[in-house]
């Protein structure tokens, strides 16, 4: 399993077995030395006509007995030393510190001490998890080295050196490439059930994106829809994600109906969009939803206001979230108000083309660079929620005016964003079949029931 031990061990090995050849080897360099001589002479006696060949055969086969028996000498002496070693697998417990379980193993305090002082530079021990497995390894109930997965891809080891104190180190382990594909029904939350099937993050957060702009999360996606997912893997050896490439393809099944879009970047263009199968933008001039992973908590119309009492026209949407979510743009333009203001508290206010207006308010703080002037792109951070001014409870208002009268952002049509034609449109097609090729080569692959892939363990991300 920890193949960078198994080297530590061997040449630790190798060191406690030569010092029991010793005195083998002084007995074998003087036989060596009495052949070479007595091989020198038979050499010269040979050319002066002194011997017959029968005596130089004799010799060279005594030579290769005892050349043999030296041979057997000290594969014994491997195998003794190396079966004085024992290797013990322990879980870390709930609570427990790499300390404590070097000593409920049997290690001597300055073992431990020893062992965890190598570790300063190379892993903080207090990143081991509950559950976690460590290897250890003794020789004559002395801790002679330890060996555990620092996270997917790479392991620590720290060994016994000959001056008697520790050394460790972190060893990389070689990866395989794979194109990935999760396809399955939503199992109570579109992100559990990605992230169990061994999505990550930033692949939840690219499908986020691709349908932000016509999709709410929280309203339309429900329990036995069906998503897809297609995208770049490298596991290690255990089949643990260490990381993850370009997404290519993202697919949703809702009660509106199938939606697909692919990853392609353009001639001239600087970073990959979405499309769909004939080649039409997936972005929208705004969207309907400037944040992942928020609930709607009051939608536009009339309403009893929470802290007024009374009823009046909510002109926005608001989405509850943790202090802290980031707040996106939702779409290109202009910066005209940005800082406190009224009962919105922190507020930012953005201009785009054709009358439109979006406004942003209750934010904990503004992201780096927001001011009025600013220009800003569609999905940038622009700022995190909060619950300032008048709130009841950490939370986004979100409203989009066009031409000063604010209108339901849910029920928001606008044109989308470039279509691909001409050349564009040939390469896309191309990279579209590519893609679909892929697509049933790994469902062939794992019919007639989906792959799980193994999800990431401790952080695994680029």
């Amino acid at each position: 399993m920890f193949s960078a031990w198994g080297g530590d061990v061997e040449r630790r090995l190798r060191a406690e077995f030569a010092q029991r050849l010793v005195k083998a080897r002084k007995g074998l360099a003087a036989f060596t030395i009495m052949a070479a001589a007595f091989g020198l002479g038979l050499g010269l006696a040979w050319n002066a006509g002194l011997f017959g060949g029968g005596a130089v055969a004799e010799a060279a086969e005594t030579a290769a007995v005892r050349a043999e028996a030296a041979r057997r000498a000290e594969h014994r002496a491997f195998t003794e030393a190396y079966l004085a070693h024992t290797a013990r697998e322990m879980r870390v417990g709930s609570g427990e510190t790499l300390a404590g379980l070097l000593s409920r193993a049997g290690a001597s305090r300055s073992e431990a001490n020893a062992a965890m002082a190598s570790l300063t530079g190379v892993y903080d021990s207090r990143r081991l998890r509950p559950g976690q497995t460590v290897s250890l390894f003794f020789s004559d109930a002395q801790l002679t080295g330890l060996a555990f997965r620092s996270e997917p891809g790479a392991s620590v080891t720290a060994n016994r050196t000959t001056a008697g104190d520790f050394a460790a180190r972190e060893v990389l382990m070689p990866l395989t490439f794979e194109i990935a594909r999760i396809a399955a029904p939503v199992e109570g939350t579109l992100y559990s059930t990605a992230m169990a099937k061994g999505a990550t993050d930033r692949e939840i957060a690219a499908l986020a994106d691709a349908f932000s702009y016509d999709v709410d999360f929280q309203r339309d996606v429900q329990p036995g829809d069906n998503f897809e997912l297609v995208f770049e893997r490298y596991y290690d050896d255990e089949g643990n994600t260490v990381r993850t490439g370009d997404l290519l393809f993202v697919s949703l099944e809702t009660r509106r109906g199938p939606r697909n879009f692919y990853s392609f970047m353009g001639p001239g263009d600087t970073r990959s969009d979405w499309y769909d199968a004939d080649g039409k933008s997936a972005r929208r001039f705004l969207m309907k939803t400037p944040i992942n992973g928020a609930r709607l908590s009051s939608g536009f119309g009339m309403r009893r206001h929470p802290i007024l009492g009374y009823s009046r026209m909510h002109r926005g949407t608001d989405f509850a979230a943790p202090i802290g979510t980031p707040i996106l743009a939702a779409g290109e333009g202009t910066i005209v108000r940005a800082g406190p203001f009224s009962s919105f508290g922190n507020y930012v206010r953005i201009r785009h083309a054709n009358g439109y207006e979006t406004a942003y308010a209750h934010m904990s703080r503004f992201a780096r660079g927001i001011r009025a002037g600013t220009r800003v792109r569609q999905g940038q951070i622009i700022g995190y929620v909060g619950t300032t001014g008048r709130s009841t409870g950490p939370h986004l208002h979100y409203e989009v005016l066009r031409r000063g009268q604010q209108i339901n952002p849910i029920n928001l049509r606008v044109a989308n964003g470039r279509n691909l034609t001409g050349r564009a449109l040939e390469l896309f097609e191309i990279e579209r079949q590519r893609i679909d090729t892929l697509r049933q080569v790994r469902a062939n692959e794992h019919a007639p029931q989906e792959a799980v892939l193994t999800p990431t363990r401790g952080g695994g991300q680029p």
